[in-house]
């Protein structure tokens, strides 16, 4: 009886894939230029090939999203192709944080507005203004969650997670002695 050779191992080679946090919540389509390597059926010879990888990135598609295209890598002289997988990477956000569906922004107040009251208007995900306020002392890290302003849910995208506004208190880096004996009087 006689032994098969092993068929060569299938390497995969991985790309980044930056996604927006954007287009992870509205969907989007992307594609990516591929130049692979190959052997010329006719010279025998290798030469370079262009080709469009498409992928459809989902509402709520997380980072680590994976997206294969069997057989698109280069191609090794017995005749082998490796596999290209793209990995969804999430580009930073400037105002948004994500935390699986939900969407984490820090809203910053001074001292004072932390102690008397404050408002801000906040942009989510989705363009919408909201206005967001405390008339009361306000501590530092607290935490005001709005429920369905976050992600689409990846299996469920009617569904949404939330939004967390998070507070954080500027405090002075320096008082007066003057602006200590006030303050100690007022509290």
């Amino acid at each position: 009886m006689r032994e098969r050779p092993p068929s060569p191992e299938v390497t995969t080679v991985d790309h980044v894939l930056p996604v927006s946090l954007e287009d992870m919540y509205k969907g989007a389509h992307k594609k990516m230029k591929i130049r692979r390597k190959i052997i010329d059926n006719m010279t025998g010879k290798r030469k370079l090939e262009e080709k469009i990888a498409e992928m459809d990135i989902k509402q709520g598609h997380k980072e680590g999203t994976k997206f294969t295209f069997k057989g698109w890598g280069d191609q090794d002289e017995e005749g082998g192709t490796q596999d290209l997988r793209f990995i969804v990477s999430q580009k930073d956000h400037p105002v948004f944080k994500r935390e699986n569906d939900d969407l984490r922004t820090t809203v910053e107040l001074d001292l004072k507005e932390a102690l008397t009251g404050w408002k801000r208007t906040i942009t989510t995900i989705d363009g919408r203004q909201i206005s967001v306020s405390a008339g009361t002392p306000t501590q530092p890290g607290h935490e005001i969650r709005y429920p369905e302003l976050g992600m689409p849910k990846q299996k469920k995208p009617t569904e949404r997670g939330d939004m967390i506004v998070q507070v954080k208190v500027r405090f002075p880096l320096s008082l007066t002695t003057a602006q200590k004996e006030k303050l100690k009087e007022i509290l």
